[in-house]
């Protein structure tokens, strides 16, 4: 689904749909594997490089991936969530329903995930090179370089620190 490197295992399988589906309403990916057959680790894969951004780079996120309305399906299980997170509130018997906050965790999963779907948030990791030991070496290398240079050696001193 747009990606460049090796083929996506998962887009592969032959019962994407449904994968892709039990994603949606956020099932547990060891579940998932283990009923499909397939790595965690690629499902994770999946789940980060394919779904979400095939679902924030379209601009009709609703019907992506092959036909299925995973967005309109999440935000029915979240609606089931809080329902529920509801009666575990009112109910006096915690037996019943279960702790509220098992709710709570499942609707702050679920709202990350819809925030990444739509293209809120990101699930890529942010890198900050500035204390980076690569960036400093290379930082000083250019300003050694430019040693016999003063003009621009300070020019290019003055564009780093008001970068």
């Amino acid at each position: 689904m747009g990606r460049r490197g090796p083929a996506c295992s998962i887009c592969e399988h032959p019962q994407l749909e449904e994968i892709n589906r039990m994603i949606a309403e956020q099932e547990k990916l060891t579940d998932i594997s283990q009923k499909f057959a397939v790595s965690y680790d690629a499902l994770l894969r999946h789940k980060s490089n394919c779904i979400i951004t095939a679902l924030s780079a379209t601009p009709n996120t609703k019907d992506v991936i092959t036909g299925d309305n995973l967005l309109s399906q999440l935000q029915a299980v979240r609606e089931k969530t809080l329902s529920l997170l509801d009666k575990a509130e009112q109910a006096a018997d915690t037996r019943v329903y279960g702790a509220p906050v098992a709710y709570l965790r499942e609707v702050r999963e679920q709202i990350k995930l819809l925030a990444e779907l739509e293209g809120k948030i990101s699930s890529q990791p942010q890198i900050t090179i500035i204390n980076h030991p690569e960036w400093i070496e290379l930082r000083t290398v250019i300003i050694q370089a430019l040693d016999d240079f003063p003009e621009a050696k300070g020019a290019v001193i003055n564009a780093i620190r008001n970068r």
